[in-house]
């Protein structure tokens, strides 16, 4: 009953937020906290009434509430994440996104979805994403701890979590998350390299912290969400934008017609271009060693989540 109140306030705050767009009601509809406290109180009526349903039915007991209650978690949880698919419209942003990326092959000045605003709701589908799979790795690890139960009871109950429609919706939700996730990461990195510039004091130009700093982040955005499908194609993504449009704009400079020339015949811009070709050469320097610090970072992390993805 506390859950269907809270979706019911749910839905009506996101009525409120689709009359009159403020930050506040948009505040206001937190589906994360939905979600939690759908969570905790299916986690809660397992523990708080744990004794008792053992005296009454032993351990098998325990798996049969277990499943009953997953019922509400496919039931209750689906319909969260559906309407928060539907408040945010990832449907019709994913088809924006894909229309964007064609125009942008075809005419090269089209105008896309707001990064600023993509890079939010990547965060929100990650908690959300989390929060499903910590409440199943839980679930889950509460019946294979039970040691008297029906041998047969236990795989069958902990295939009901990844099976279920729960499940199915998280994977429709990750979808969205891929499309998101690639579009952000290739964006942040073409502008860092749009914009790329001599930084006072430095080596390097502004480029290649900035676009380590935008994968480092994806990646451990995708890894984080413990879907090895997100992960590969995230990695694929980052790999492709190293090797091609990255490593274009590193070697542009160096490709300078008359670097030579202008270096050593003098004149007043001698030490700007001597300036620019240790500033490409760092560039080179730097980024081959961000490489490998970024390839030893995500084996890190996929190791933490018992990925192998080199």
């Amino acid at each position: 009953m506390r859950s269907k109140m809270e979706f019911e306030h749910l839905v009506e705050f996101m009525e409120n937020s689709y009359s009159a767009a403020t930050a506040n009601s948009d505040n206001q509809v937190n589906f994360v906290a939905c979600l939690t406290n759908l969570f905790k109180d299916i986690v809660l009526a397992i523990e708080e009434n744990y004794e008792i349903l053992c005296s009454l039915c032993g351990e098998d007991g325990i798996v049969y509430a277990i499943c009953e209650l997953q019922e509400e978690c496919d039931s209750r949880g689906s319909l969260i994440l559906k309407k928060y698919m539907e408040y945010r419209k990832l449907g019709k942003l994913a088809s924006d996104i894909n229309s964007y990326s064609k125009n942008l092959l075809s005419v090269g000045n089209a105008e896309g979805p707001d990064p600023r605003e993509v890079e939010l709701y990547l965060e929100e589908i990650l908690s959300l994403t989390q929060l499903g799979e910590d409440y199943t790795e839980y679930m889950v690890s509460k019946i294979r701890g039970l040691s008297s139960i029906d041998p047969e009871l236990g795989p069958r109950a902990t295939k009901a979590f990844r099976s279920g429609t729960f499940s199915k919706v998280v994977q429709d939700i990750t979808g969205f998350y891929v499309i998101l996730e690639e579009f952000f990461m290739v964006e942040n990195v073409r502008k860092a390299i749009k914009i790329d510039e001599h930084v006072p004091d430095s080596l390097t130009t502004s480029m290649v912290d900035d676009v380590f700093y935008v994968l480092q982040s994806c990646c451990r955005r995708a890894i984080s969400t413990s879907n090895i499908n997100s992960v590969v194609a995230v990695l694929s993504g980052a790999v492709n934008l190293l090797s091609n449009e990255y490593l274009e704009a590193l070697q542009q400079k160096m490709r300078e017609p008359n670097l030579g020339a202008k270096l050593f015949l003098g004149g007043a811009g001698v030490q700007k271009t001597g300036t620019e070709i240790a500033a490409a050469l760092n560039n080179m320097d730097v980024s081959s060693d961000y490489v490998l610090k970024l390839r030893h970072e995500i084996e890190e992390q996929c190791a933490e989540v018992n990925f192998v993805v080199f």
